[in-house]
């Protein structure tokens, strides 16, 4: 038992490996986004999500704004602030956090399914509010597995499209900054992909420019 206290010496310096021969290593550059993830509840069972989210999974408790506030205070230079979860937007202080990142003067970039939880009165008056007093600091990323709402639901659940769809038009209509997390799927190439993404866009009346690969992120 006692030997198990011993630290290990193979990883005894941070600079030489056991063999004396230097470790590899990243310079630091700067700190360009700080990621925060809200907790593992979500509103919905993705097939293939990352974290395993769904309704049930609470294994992650919600994030509030006494846990990211400590962090916020270390910066010293504003950053892009990046929101995940789970569904962030399940989280109870949502709001409060966006709140004291962009009262820091940091941007916010939050990845959302852009469903119900989003679309709750309190949450909706909670990002209308903050639009107006921090206009073009947040932007809402929206996750959307395809232009096709069979291919989306096919991942996400019966509805989940046009639900997804109905938030979209709304962060739209609020004046809130946009942007998608698509997929390619597997017999499309880039061009193709966003050409779907791009006639969809247009169908709701989406303020985004298909073509920027910051405004339509493409994942295969």
């Amino acid at each position: 038992m006692a030997d198990a206290l011993i630290p290990n010496a193979k990883y005894s310096d941070p600079c030489v490996t056991a063999k004396g021969e230097p470790r590899a290593s990243v310079a630091w550059s700067g700190l360009k986004t700080l990621w925060f993830n809200t907790g593992t509840l979500c509103n919905i069972t993705c097939a293939n999500c990352y974290i395993d989210s769904s309704p049930t999974n609470d294994r992650l408790v919600y994030l509030t704004r006494a846990d990211v506030e400590p962090y916020l205070a270390e910066l010293t230079q504003t950053a892009e602030i990046g929101i995940t979860g789970g569904e962030p937007f399940m989280a109870p202080e949502i709001i409060a956090i966006l709140d004291g990142a962009l009262a820091r003067g940091h941007t916010l970039l939050v990845l959302t399914n852009a469903m119900r939880p989003m679309m709750r009165p309190r949450v909706q008056a909670g990002l209308a509010d903050l639009a107006a007093r921090y206009p073009g600091r947040m932007t809402l990323r929206v996750s959307l597995d395809s232009h096709d709402s069979a291919a989306h639901d096919a991942e996400r659940g019966q509805g989940a499209f046009a639900e997804a769809c109905t938030g979209l038009k709304w962060i739209t209509a609020a004046g809130i900054p946009l942007a998608l997390a698509g997929r390619k799927a597997l017999h499309e190439d880039e061009h193709a992909a966003r050409d779907g993404y791009r006639a969809l866009i247009g169908s709701l009346g989406l303020a985004l420019y298909a073509a920027d690969p910051r405004q339509l992120v493409l994942v295969p």
